[in-house]
């Protein structure tokens, strides 16, 4: 099974060191037996001499004898035979039921230090083994797993059991397939699964085996990756693109002004005129805007790293932004918990990021709502984190836009530049934190942000950004 198999012999395994001894030992008392009876002869014809007749009566005895040692010698051979043979099957039958047991612990080795969870079902549907691996992405225990019908794990609809329906039934096997799965803790994970046949040594199937892998980490981590390739792809172009527009712009912002006030000089402007040169003027102020937002996105700075309570940030925040919340008819709350551990960063930058999400929800809320602010301390694997989610009751976004929202210039917004969060999420980066963006539409949107209590091995901070 996990080696080849030896080729047979005829005499497989025999112990001929064992036997040897043992066929000494059978010649050694034949030889005592025989002496025994050759003595004994002596004795009965010690008493006759030489040219005595010899009774009659004293052959059916010296037969008799010679019976008796035919038999001994026989059953001497046999007890040893049994002896030899017994001895024999005992020693093959250790060193099988040996190579078993060695077997099976491989097989359970294998199994359990397998990185991708394994599940084998027998033709009934009934699980019959399960590694450490595949109660740690099902979120189940072994003694939930075993012996139990998978129809009695797997609800109706779930994805997984419908996998396992076509491989037990249709023997539809599939390679490598995605799937949304909820456990017990409510949390939505991806994981991987994939059936394959599992076959008896005659050929004949016995049932299914089940792969499974949750992904959802290494999802969001390819995510990340891919929305980090396409920033250092932009940011090498973004700091001269917006150098060189901002000279024009400057130069006609300028000439603007002189204009308006050479026209004003020479006796006033129309209605029209007066109408056209503030457009232009708007949108020069609007390009001016959005320059700015894409230097901030894509210059070279370098953070003044110190402690920052994250607390205090928020809570001045919240005082700058009440103005505008009460003028947009939202209900703005800070509801963080107090005592937070400090966290190490820039608190200019960090102040920039929580204010672009605090300023996308208003944005969310054209016609008022609920903006909650949520800090708390959140420990995972010997890590502190300080998480602050940022909740409205806004329009929320559509789940094609998601996987976008970190990308420069996409923006879901009439009018947005699609700056806002491509900047927060470089500042999180920089920070060695995370940001991830839930949204139902119709039902609002929630940012999180995690910022490590101590600098992150991986983060710039001290480093340009």
């Amino acid at each position: 099974m996990f080696s080849p198999s030896p080729k047979t012999t005829l005499f497989p395994r025999i112990p001929y060191r064992l036997i040897a001894p043992v066929l000494l030992i059978l010649a050694l008392v034949v030889s005592v037996i025989l002496l025994f009876s050759l003595e004994r002869e002596k004795l009965l014809l010690q008493d006759f001499v030489e040219g005595k007749r010899i009774p009659m009566e004293l052959f059916p005895d010296l037969w008799q004898h010679q019976s008796d040692l035919i038999i001994m010698t026989i059953l001497v051979f046999l007890v040893s035979a049994i002896g030899i043979a017994s001895v024999i099957t005992f020693l093959h039958y250790d060193s099988t039921r040996r190579t078993l047991e060695e077997v099976k612990g491989l097989a359970r080795n294998i199994l359990k230090s397998i990185p991708t969870g394994v599940l084998t079902l027998n033709r009934a549907g009934v699980i019959t083994a399960v590694n450490p691996m595949a109660e740690a992405v099902l979120k189940r225990s072994g003694e939930e797993l075993l012996a139990h019908s998978y129809e009695s794990i797997f609800s109706e609809g779930d994805t997984i059991r419908g996998t396992l329906d076509k491989a037990l039934h249709s023997h539809e096997y599939l390679s490598q397939k995605d799937v949304p799965y909820r456990p017990h803790d409510g949390i939505l994970h991806t994981i991987r699964i994939g059936t394959a046949e599992l076959t008896e040594d005659d050929g004949q199937s016995a049932g299914v085996i089940l792969q499974a892998q949750d992904v959802t980490a290494w999802l969001d981590l390819e995510r990340r990756v891919l929305v980090s390739e396409k920033l250092a792809a932009i940011h090498t172009l973004a700091a001269g693109v917006a150098h060189e527009l901002r000279n024009p712009l400057s130069a006609m912002d300028l000439n603007l002004h002189l204009l308006d006030d050479a026209l004003k000089e020479q006796g006033g402007l129309s209605r029209e005129a007066t109408h056209y040169l503030h457009v232009v003027n708007t949108e020069c102020r609007r390009l001016s805007s959005v320059l700015d937002n894409f230097m901030k996105f894509a210059k070279l700075t370098v953070m003044g790293i110190h402690e920052v309570d994250v607390g205090k940030v928020i809570a001045h925040i919240v005082a700058l932004m009440q103005f505008d919340a009460r003028a947009r008819k939202i209900q703005l709350e800070n509801r963080g918990g107090g005592g937070l551990p400090p966290t190490f960063g820039d608190e200019t930058q960090i102040s920039q990021a929580l204010m672009n999400i605090v300023v996308n929800a208003f944005q969310a809320m054209p016609n008022g709502g609920r903006c909650s602010i949520i800090a708390r301390v959140r420990t995972h694997t010997d890590v502190s984190w300080v998480e602050v989610a940022v909740s409205d009751t806004g329009v929320g976004i559509k789940k094609d836009d998601l996987s976008h929202l970190f990308e420069p210039f996409h923006s879901t917004k009439v009018g947005g530049t699609g700056l806002g969060l491509a900047i927060a999420y470089r500042i999180m980066q920089d920070h060695g934190g995370t940001i991830h963006v839930a949204s139902i539409p119709g039902s609002g949107t929630t940012v999180v942000m995690q910022f490590p209590v101590k600098p992150h091995p991986d983060s710039c901070i001290g480093k340009w950004s």
